[in-house]
């Protein structure tokens, strides 16, 4: 199939599009049970818009069409030792053009950058079918107001992204995984626990990429990146001693790719954050509320990722209810914000009706709602947990 090389065509179709027929944006279609819930709609291809648009390695910059996939990037930018400083969650063969789109998280992030912090510019295709474009093609860029964080995660309800402008960081000399086991009240891993972890991992991060990973049955697991020069590798080794934990002991990047970032598509994801003070009570909530979950929690910026069962969907709203409580109880001072990333559906709590600024947004870029239309919805009450 080849490629194509310009989002007109794509324009000429949202410009003839009907209110009465919706579409839904799919680039490698990898995750579109994400986010939602969505309207039934005819499927909008944007994958056929891939390939590199402009690469000057001496700039660090790289300009893609959004149908461009994250393993393409990575093996275009290695011939000139660079990388993208974020992997997110998700396939390799998933698209930078959806990534922007959800603002994909990204654990153990080189440099704990995140999406926003890497995206220059955008060219997108509105509602309207008209052709836009936002922010550019280098590093200081500060001309107009901020479109380009507007569609960054706004799943590409206000346009479809068709060209990303990407910052690029010089791969190190140094770039390994490692895992070191943390004792709980169910195993001793000789090392130091996890609620007196959790206060040292706020306190003494130094600029270490970490993710304390509890999965049920098994001690709890901190995952670091060690990167950079031999030196500065070594001292950040001696640095993650010195918290507790076990010996560091070194794991392929293939092994983090598989226990952390691909997440089966049954099954429900939350995405919570609240100040990182509270990170004790707010993870220790979370376990006991979900003692079936994969908890992900990133001391960096205080947010936890709740991979649960397919099953799980039933009792969600009285299980998040139950994890504000405890949290609560066990000294929590914030409040604890919470997103179903995967999984929502009409019936899942935290669902709600846009905000009249979103609203007005949305009526400026996409008056017909014709893209990424979310199903009919009325505002959910989060019930209280049973006593």
């Amino acid at each position: 199939m080849t490629p194509l090389s310009s989002a007109a065509p794509l324009a000429e179709r949202l410009r003839a599009a009907s209110p009465q027929a919706p579409f839904r944006i799919v680039g490698a279609g990898t995750w579109l049970h994400g986010g939602g819930p969505w309207a039934d709609a005819t499927p909008l291809p944007v994958g056929e818009l891939r390939g590199v648009v402009e690469y000057t390695p001496g700039d660090l910059v790289i300009t893609a069409h959004a149908g461009t996939s994250l393993a393409e990037l990575s093996a275009i930018t290695a011939e000139h030792g660079q990388m993208l400083a974020i992997a997110p969650y998700g396939a390799a063969h998933a698209t930078i053009g959806a990534m922007v789109a959800t603002a994909s998280p990204s654990p153990l992030a080189f440099g704990d950058y995140t999406v926003r912090d890497l995206v220059l510019g955008l060219e997108v295709v509105t509602g309207t079918g008209d052709i836009t474009r936002t922010g550019g093609r280098v590093v200081k860029n500060v001309a107009g107001f901020d479109l380009v964080r507007l569609h960054t995660g706004a799943y590409g309800t206000l346009g479809a992204i068709t060209e990303v402008s990407l910052r690029l960081h010089a791969r190190p000399a140094v770039d390994e995984y490692v895992v070191c086991l943390v004792s709980d009240g169910n195993h001793d891993a000789g090392a130091i626990s996890l609620d007196d972890l959790l206060p040292k991992l706020i306190s003494q991060r130094a600029p270490l990429p970490m993710l304390l990973v509890s999965t049920p049955n098994d001690a709890p697991q901190l995952l670091a990146r060690l990167s950079g020069n031999s030196a500065r590798a070594a001292a950040l080794r001696t640095h993650l001693r010195g918290l507790g934990v076990a010996t560091p002991r070194e794991i392929p990047a293939a092994q983090v790719e598989q226990a952390v970032r691909h997440t089966s598509i049954e099954a429900v994801v939350l995405r919570a954050r609240t100040y990182r003070s509270d990170a004790v009570p707010f993870v220790r909530a979370a376990r006991d509320a979900f003692p079936q979950a994969t908890l992900c929690y990133d001391p960096a910026h205080g947010s936890l990722r709740v991979v649960l069962p397919a099953g799980a969907a039933a009792s969600l709203e009285r299980d998040i209810a139950t994890w504000y409580r405890l949290a609560a109880a066990n000294g929590a001072m914030h409040t604890i914000s919470v997103v179903v990333d995967q999984g929502r559906t009409l019936a899942t709590p935290l669902v709600t009706s846009r905000s009249p600024l979103e609203t007005g947004i949305k009526a400026a870029l996409d008056p017909h709602d014709v893209l990424n239309r979310l199903a009919p919805i009325s505002t959910a009450h989060l019930a209280l947990a049973d006593a």
